[in-house]
């Protein structure tokens, strides 16, 4: 089942939601459908639109929260891959600027890396033993879960743009 992008009624990205979840707070009448997906919902003798992103009709309050960081969080970030040789193989997680450092536990200084690699950095930073990251260490949001939704949401966004 797939996912449904559910906008505030400012048109702020508030959460994920099921597919089903999505049709029903449309057919209640408390969402209006912004984007809809190609291929319907067939039920019996009747097919209903898709929804892909709904917008609520009364507004939300709702505090931005980042999701706490957890070595799962971390792997499915980096793709289950070494940050530095792109290995799936004995994976740990690795402080950007050492804990010894006052490196802290957060999701911009924590990566995905090998057991290996790890050995090999060290104590020190990436750019002391000389080690390229494929890509630095972000923030998720959750346009980062769904690569459909995150197409729709900048498709809708680009829309605007004249």
């Amino acid at each position: 089942m797939s996912n449904v992008l559910v906008l505030n009624y400012d048109y702020t990205p508030l959460n994920l939601t099921s597919t089903r979840r999505g049709f029903i707070l449309v057919d209640k009448g408390k969402a209006e459908i912004i984007k809809s997906d190609d291929n319907p919902i067939n039920a019996n003798f009747t097919a209903y639109v898709r929804p892909l992103i709904i917008r609520l009709l009364s507004y939300i309050k709702f505090s931005r929260k980042t999701s706490k960081v957890n070595r799962n969080r971390i792997y499915k970030r980096d793709n289950h891959e070494c940050v530095y040789c792109g290995s799936v193989k004995q994976l740990t997680l690795d402080h950007v600027i050492p804990k010894s450092r006052g490196g802290k536990n957060e999701w911009t200084n924590l990566v995905t890396c090998c057991f290996k690699c790890n050995l090999k950095k060290g104590n020190r930073t990436p750019e002391e033993a000389k080690m390229i990251m494929k890509h630095k260490p972000y923030v998720p949001s959750i346009m980062n879960d769904n690569a459909t939704l995150n197409k729709a949401w900048t498709e809708y966004q680009e829309s605007f743009v004249y």
